[in-house]
């Protein structure tokens, strides 16, 4: 079970990197800290206010290169894509600024 968990990680911290800097004209940390989008707890980044083309672009862009990397990962370990989804959004959780937000388990968004 604990090289499955190192090959888990390590493609979650792959995946971070990936997301990182997305080519759209705002970026994913300078949207999660003006608070319009936030970590879903679906491993997923969901729109929390201020909606808009560009917004929305973002979130299309950054959700479609997680879905990518989240079945990679599960492809490699033998593992359900939904596994690999809710890991990472435990881990996408921990790394969240003060002030960005997230969703917790009921579906409610909170600040860190």
């Amino acid at each position: 079970m604990k090289p499955l968990l190192k090959k888990l990680f390590s493609g979650l911290f792959a995946l971070t990197l990936l997301i990182a800097l997305p080519a759209s004209a705002i970026s994913l940390k300078e949207a999660q800290s003006k608070g319009l989008v936030g970590e879903a707890n679906s491993g997923y980044i969901a729109v929390v206010q201020g909606s808009s083309p560009e917004v929305n672009a973002l979130v299309a862009e950054v959700n479609a290169k997680r879905k990518r990397e989240y079945a990679a990962i599960a492809k490699r370990n033998n593992i359900d894509i939904s596994q690999v989804a809710a890991r990472a959004a435990e881990k996408l959780e921990s790394r969240l600024a003060k002030g960005e937000y997230y969703q917790d388990n009921l579906g409610r968004w909170k600040q860190k």
